[in-house]
């Protein structure tokens, strides 16, 4: 089987898991956008983890909420779909394999960053699981600078069986990833200045706006609630890719857990989707403005 997942730490902990039950030939990384396009090449041969669903695949694995809203999935799939913290969770609790036993702690720590159940002591000074997911975590940005001994998609290949075999402590002593946790350190002093600068709070939201930046720093997407503490959900709006349109990230302050906006349902309105707690939505230039506005207003205590 070649299984298909996200390039983060919840993706990498359903491969090594699904390594231990299934043969697993081949590992792709993918996004939830490029799973829902009509053309993508997925059939029986595919176990989809922490992606949307996809009639043709032979087994499906996910926790998103915005999945279980869908209509178009079929009851009787290969695979489980739970309202768990982490994608690697659901695989656990369907296999509930001896095999899994040695990784308790690594999925403990999984589902405590995938459900963003973390201090303010992970955010501003984060160690062990937690720093690396954000190293490795494509929204963080690392991936998009050069220099590197090995690039991306090599490092990510390699995660799997280095989380197999090593503790996390271990794993950031390797050369390749203190390479990228020293350009982490050294974005996270620019990345908090944009956000200084790129944000404000209405109400209870906080809105970063970034269209029009030339190059805007990459960073730690959760760094925005320790600088806005009374409010209690953030919108960040985004140029789309190569300038095209626009991408709005939503998502409840993980230190002020007083929202009581579905993050996912509101997304999936827009043609976006994610989790209660959050989601995104793409937009074409023509229609931004209103749905932008619409959507901030829904998020308003």
């Amino acid at each position: 089987m070649k299984l298909v997942t996200r390039a983060d730490l919840d993706g990498l902990a359903c491969a090594v898991l699904l390594n231990e039950v299934e043969i697993i030939e081949e590992v792709i990384f993918k996004e939830p956008h490029e799973i829902d396009e009509i053309h993508t090449d997925i059939t029986k041969s595919h176990i989809l983890a922490n992606l949307p669903y996809h009639p043709k695949c032979g087994m499906w694995f996910d926790h998103h909420s915005s999945e279980g809203e869908r209509t178009d999935i079929v009851e009787d799939f290969e695979g489980s779909f739970q309202l768990a913290p982490s994608a690697a969770r659901v695989i656990y609790n369907h296999y509930r394999s001896h095999r899994f036993y040695k990784y308790e702690y690594l999925l403990s720590e999984v589902d405590r960053i995938d459900s963003a159940q973390l201090t303010h002591m992970d955010i501003t000074f984060p160690e062990g699981w937690v720093l690396l997911s954000y190293i490795l975590d494509p929204r963080t940005g690392l991936s998009s600078y050069q220099g590197y001994g090995i690039n991306n998609e090599d490092l990510l290949q390699r995660m799997i069986s280095l989380m197999a075999e090593y503790s996390a402590d271990e794993i950031l002593k390797m050369h390749d990833i203190k390479q990228r946790v020293k350009r982490y350190e050294e974005q996270e002093v620019i990345f908090k200045k944009m956000l200084q600068d790129k944000s404000r709070q209405e109400d209870n939201v906080i809105i970063t706006d970034t269209r029009g930046m030339a190059r805007v720093p990459n960073g730690n997407r959760f760094l925005v609630y320790t600088l806005f503490p009374d409010a209690n959900i953030s919108l960040r709006i985004m140029d789309g890719k190569d300038g095209l349109g626009t991408e709005l990230a939503i998502g409840h302050s993980i230190l002020n857990r007083t929202s009581f906006v579905n993050v996912g349902d509101l997304c999936e309105r827009y043609g976006g989707g994610g989790h209660e707690g959050a989601g995104g939505v793409e937009f074409t230039h023509d229609i931004e403005d209103q749905k932008i506005q619409e959507i901030i207003d829904a998020l308003k205590d």
